[in-house]
């Protein structure tokens, strides 16, 4: 089980939210990780534990695989995915220390696939949670996620709060690894994809050291398709540190845009897909580090 991959979703709407076939939990706005041999493995294969100096005493049982997200809440008690970029930006020991006691991450966790010497792949989903609850002992860094049948009452919680959606897991249903699986749902209370930065325009005015906007695509059936342009998001500070990744990475100038190698994954939110594949009311949630480029796909929205 070293080299298991985690089980994607697939995206519904609001009407499974009352279906008695499936149990919710929240859907948070953190980096996806995997538990396995006491590192925590990102969805790009790479443990990431070093960042996270508060996890250094996780309470999770030996030879227990846990399937769960890296979150950082903030002062109102929510995730904040901003915050966690600060903490996946830097590999710095120092800044890492003290970002720890600043903006300390909490992983939360939802699933076992593994506990002791029981491979729980094909074990119901209700079993691999009673599994789950023998395997972890809650703390300050780490908590089990909320669970509950009632769909539609998460769901108002959830958009109260601003939280990003509702998880569906099928009742009885296995664990597929490394494939999208529609026993595994999300309902979102805001559009969000995962886009591939392609380059960005110059800036004006005030931007006129950083850049104007970016440039953004994803794949659908293999073919790279231009989603337009995402112009807004961000701080000061966060144009001027994107620009100087950018800058690293620049192939190409054509017209009024510098293209860039396509290696950097960001989150975008939106309102709709045009029917000229653009976003529309697009705005810049923060880089993806656990993406990779392949994986942006706009497919879920066609």
């Amino acid at each position: 089980m070293k080299s298991i991959e985690p089980m994607l979703c697939k995206k519904a709407n609001s009407k499974i939210l009352a279906s008695n076939e499936y149990f919710f939990q929240p859907k948070l706005d953190g980096t996806r990780a995997l538990f396995i041999e006491g590192k925590l493995i990102n969805r790009r294969g790479r443990n990431i534990r070093y960042r996270y100096p508060e996890f250094k005493s996780l309470e999770i049982k030996n030879e227990c695989v846990i399937d769960g997200e890296v979150v950082v809440y903030n002062e109102k008690g929510l995730p904040d995915f901003k915050l966690l970029q600060s903490r996946e930006q830097t590999s710095n020991k120092l800044k890492i220390e003290l970002l720890s006691k600043r903006y300390p991450a909490t992983y939360v966790v939802f699933d076992c696939l593994k506990y002791k010497d029981k491979d729980l792949l094909t074990v119901p989903v209700e079993k691999r949670l009673e599994y789950l609850e023998k395997a972890v002992i809650e703390g300050n860094n780490l908590q089990i996620i909320f669970s509950t049948e009632d769909g539609k009452f998460l769901w108002d919680k959830i958009k109260s709060m601003g939280v990003e959606g509702v998880m569906a897991k099928k009742k009885g249903s296995r664990y597929h690894p490394g494939k999208r699986s529609k026993v595994c749902l999300k309902i979102k209370n805001l559009n969000t994809i995962d886009c591939i930065i392609l380059g960005y325009t110059k800036g004006e005015g005030k931007r006129e050291n950083t850049f104007g906007a970016l440039r953004i695509g994803a794949y659908n059936e293999g073919e790279l398709i231009k989603l337009g342009k995402v112009g807004t998001g961000w701080t000061d500070q966060e144009l001027i540190d994107l620009k100087r990744k950018l800058d690293t990475l620049i192939i190409n100038e054509l017209d009024d845009t510098i293209y860039v190698k396509k290696e950097l994954v960001c989150e975008v939110e939106f309102l709709e897909l045009t029917d000229n594949l653009e976003l529309r009311a697009p705005s810049f949630k923060g880089l993806r580090y656990d993406k990779e480029p392949k994986d942006c796909s706009i497919k879920e929205y066609l």
